[in-house]
């Protein structure tokens, strides 16, 4: 090295600089050699993950995600889905056929100040493996900084309501404490009648429960239970009996059509034919007879005047005494 020159030395340092330079980039830059292909993932909301990113599996780097393309919610005629992000990641191929068709893509971080990441759970080894371009749905991560302004948008409304409302609360506040201070006087005052109502509560819940208590006896009790079998054997009876009884009743109406003839049938016609002529004659008599108890009770005629003239009355009832004591006027006129 004393037989260089001070330019060479310089450019010799120069040289292991740029060299040391260039292995710093490869390292923290995460560049990778080897076999690589793509997977895409759609997401609405991916977070903080950059281009960049590290995708890991079990906290093991696979890869790094290579793009991130804002896609607005068209229809992606390829899915059918409307995905608002698709990132493209560049995994290592010797992971290719461990990360199957049910994977899920999520983001995470590598600690609580890291920076995001996207996690694979590899999914169900009896799945196939996703095919180099896949293109799958990602699971979004909990927006925390939603959460925040929807929290500080309903904060923010309560307060403008209760600064709006501030009389109508106070009035409504002290009604409250109104009340409150109305039924601790009334509960002290009717303290005792409170005790009476509650004993008697208790007793009348016992009642309740004993005459629970004694219809679930009489309901499992063996009266009723011989009762339900009596009565299941009665319908089984009737059950059996009835088919013959209709038909007995079937062939003795078959029967009584044969016996009565055209002849007969006629006959009894002309015989209830004279029996409602009678029916209309009787009315007509008892008709009759009301209308003459009507003339008599009215005083008309001369039963009516007998019978509703007190004072005939009178002479008939004198004239059937004197006869009575006198007899002989029967036959001798004074």
């Amino acid at each position: 090295m004393k037989g260089l020159s001070v330019e060479v030395r310089v450019g010799l340092l120069i040289l292991v600089a740029l060299a040391l330079l260039g292995g710093f980039v490869f390292v923290l830059g995460g560049v990778e050699l080897g076999d690589r292909y793509d997977l895409y993932v759609d997401f609405d909301h991916p977070g903080n993950v950059q281009p960049g990113a590290p995708v890991s599996v079990g906290s093991i780097r696979v890869g790094t995600v290579e793009e991130i393309t804002y896609m607005g919610g068209r229809l992606d005629p390829q899915t059918g889905r409307r995905p608002l992000i698709r990132m493209r990641l560049s995994l290592d191929a010797n992971v290719q056929d461990t990360i199957h068709e049910d994977a899920l893509f999520y983001v995470t971080s590598q600690s609580m100040l890291g920076e995001s990441v996207i996690a694979v759970d590899p999914g169900d080894p009896e799945k196939p493996a996703l095919q180099e371009g896949a293109i799958v749905e990602g699971v979004d991560p909990p927006r925390l900084d939603l959460a925040l302004a929807l929290a500080y948008e309903l904060l923010e409304g309560l307060t403008r309501f209760l600064r709006e409302n501030r009389e109508q609360l106070s009035g409504l506040l002290t009604s409250a404490a109104s009340m409150v201070r109305q039924i601790d006087a009334l509960l002290s005052e009717h303290d005792d009648r409170l005790d009476t109502i509650l004993v008697n509560l208790e007793r009348a819940t016992a009642q309740t429960n004993e005459l629970l208590e004694g219809g679930n006896a009489i309901v499992n009790g063996p009266r009723l239970r011989r009762s339900l079998t009596n009565l299941d054997r009665t319908l089984a009876a009737v059950a059996t009996d009835i088919g013959p009884l209709l038909s007995d009743a079937r062939e003795l109406a078959h029967a009584a059509e044969e016996t009565f003839g055209p002849d007969q049938r006629e006959q009894v016609q002309r015989a209830l034919e004279h029996a409602a002529s009678l029916a209309t004659e009787a009315d007509s008599a008892v008709a009759d007879a009301r209308a003459i108890v009507a003339h008599i009770r009215e005083g008309r005629g001369s039963v009516g005047a007998f019978v509703m003239d007190e004072e005939v009355y009178d002479d008939v009832q004198e004239l059937l005494r004197d006869l009575k004591h006198n007899p002989w006027k029967f036959f001798w006129r004074e």
